[in-house]
């Protein structure tokens, strides 16, 4: 959705098995509980964003895309803007960082809206660009970057399998199988990720077995790209990948039917591999098309996302007029979404076995927020989680502010990191979403109303009363920072009555943990 609109038409538990690379060796992406990253890095970035504390990060693929490091078949490679990333990030704190490899090239891959596959005659230079990076940073002292602190371990061949990477499926795995031959050759440690799956809509009506089909051939023509023969077609190829990769771009509640069906699908093929969600977004409400306009031919208005409805547009038009104009309160609320709904996503991936989740974005979407693209983005555009000043000639940032889309994010990796356990605690109300993470002896609860309903600035709040069961003589119920400029979270002690606490819920999570 976001690259789409870009280009305009504008690890819970551990990991209950690990893969095994082409050489045998098994690599090490075996972790104890989801890794949460944020995305799309950029230099500059890395010393404000080190201080939310959590493990992985993503850099913009972009630049350092094949034909950027080497702009002519007959150049060497230039590693410098990826050294200077991977540099940055590691002394910021980071442990895990996923890099998407594009193949883009205006001399190997010349038809770059039709593929993104190296020319047969490029396939080697191709196959060395891939060695070169994988051994480059992976630490085993053999031609490593200079003052590597630890290994780079996550590939993407491809960043998403859509107008991204636009080849036929057969012509992409030629290039899959070509670039994991020889990144497991290059390392024992590596995990190749494929092209990751753009499903968004495919779920909304919650598809199970035997209905996949049918929901995949309902999807836009602006989003699917690539049917579901094609993404089967890569999913009938374990061999070449160690992480099945997908983007959550909708609904945090689809994250559990992405999951299902991607797990159904490994099953008929009679193999399990660790799920990564490689890039995300807040549900966008429309996008794909104009946001800021409710009437005209379907086709020159945006597509809706869930909870929208054809209803809703001309509410919709309203609030992204407003956003494109710069509407500080509406502004600041898109900001509060954007965080609740990353919490949302993490904990439902969580809860799912995803091993990498990461959240978006470290910084707006600038271009798809000017008003010549009538918010064709929806509101991923304003998800940024840091206010940055663009050095263009440096393509470079400094940031200049955090939002409490950041501090949502750091307050989850505060009360889940190190986890042993999380679970979904099903209650009566089934519009309840309440999550328990388990570190030793110490429990925290993440719990938040779940509402089928487009809620807009200025609507009234949905609230619900949770019965919370727990032995605990007091619980501290601590509300998700939702006011830029916020930085330190509102606290309430509830009193336990008879082994229950009454706890007030509405669509914005709150955490919920034990008095000492």
């Amino acid at each position: 959705m976001k690259k789409i609109a870009i280009c305009f038409s504008v690890l819970l538990a551990a990991f209950r098995h690990d893969t095994v690379g082409s050489d045998g060796q098994q690599p090490a992406f075996s972790e104890r509980e989801i890794q949460i990253g944020v995305e799309y890095a950029m230099p500059g970035m890395g010393k404000a964003f080190g201080e939310m504390g959590v493990p992985a990060v993503k850099p913009l693929a972009e630049p350092i895309a094949w034909g950027k490091m080497q702009p002519k078949k007959d150049a060497p490679i230039d590693f410098r803007r990826l050294d200077d990333l991977v540099r940055e990030f590691h002394d910021a704190g980071f442990t895990e960082i996923v890099v998407g490899l594009r193949s883009l090239s205006s001399w190997a891959t010349p038809r770059p809206t039709k593929t993104q596959v190296p020319e047969p005659a490029f396939m080697p230079l191709y196959e060395e660009w891939i060695r070169a990076i994988v051994e480059r940073y992976d630490g085993d002292g053999k031609e490593d970057m200079p003052g590597l602190k630890r290994p780079v371990r996550i590939f993407e061949i491809g960043t998403e399998f859509s107008t991204y990477d636009p080849e036929p499926v057969a012509d992409y795995l030629k290039m899959l199988a070509v670039a994991y031959k020889v990144a497991h050759k290059a390392s024992a440690t590596v995990v190749i990720g494929h092209s990751a799956f753009l499903l968004t809509n495919a779920f909304n009506d919650h598809p199970g077995p035997g209905e996949y089909e049918a929901a995949f051939a309902k999807m836009d023509k602006r989003i699917a790209h690539h049917h579901l023969a094609e993404i089967r077609a890569v999913l009938d190829r374990p061999d070449l990948f160690d992480v099945a990769n997908v983007h959550a771009l909708e609904d945090p509640v689809m994250i559990e039917d992405i999951v299902g069906w991607l797990r159904w699908e490994m099953k008929q093929r009679r193999y399990d591999k660790p799920i990564i969600i490689s890039d995300t977004m807040p549900s966008s409400f429309i996008a794909w098309g104009p946001a800021t306009k409710a009437t005209g031919p379907p086709h020159s208005l945006g597509l809706l996302m869930p909870p929208a409805t054809e209803a809703d547009r001309p509410r919709l038009a309203a609030f992204f007029t407003k956003l494109v104009d710069g509407d500080k309160a509406t502004t600041e609320w898109a900001h509060a979404f954007s965080g609740a709904d990353m919490i949302k996503k993490v904990c439902i991936a969580a809860e799912q076995r995803v091993a990498l989740i990461n959240t978006s974005f470290m910084e707006d979407l600038w271009l798809l927020k000017q008003r010549f693209v009538q918010a064709g983005a929806g509101l991923s555009a304003w998800a940024g989680m840091a206010e940055v000043t663009l050095h263009v000639r440096e393509d470079s940032r400094t940031v200049t502010g955090l939002r409490s889309c950041f501090y949502a994010v750091k307050q989850l990796q505060q009360h889940s990191k190190g986890y042993t356990a999380v679970e979904r605690v099903r209650v009566a109300d089934k519009s309840v979403r309440l999550y328990r993470f388990t570190r030793g002896h110490e429990t925290v609860w993440v719990a938040w109303l779940e509402t089928t309903k487009l809620l807009l600035p200025g609507d009234p709040i949905p609230s619900t009363t949770l019965s919370l069961q727990t032995r605990a003589a007091g619980l501290i119920v601590e509300k998700m920072i939702d006011r830029d400029g916020q930085k330190q979270p509102e606290r309430e002690t509830i009193a336990v009555k008879n082994g229950v606490a009454p706890i007030k819920l509405t669509p914005t999570p709150v955490f919920v943990s034990q008095t000492k």
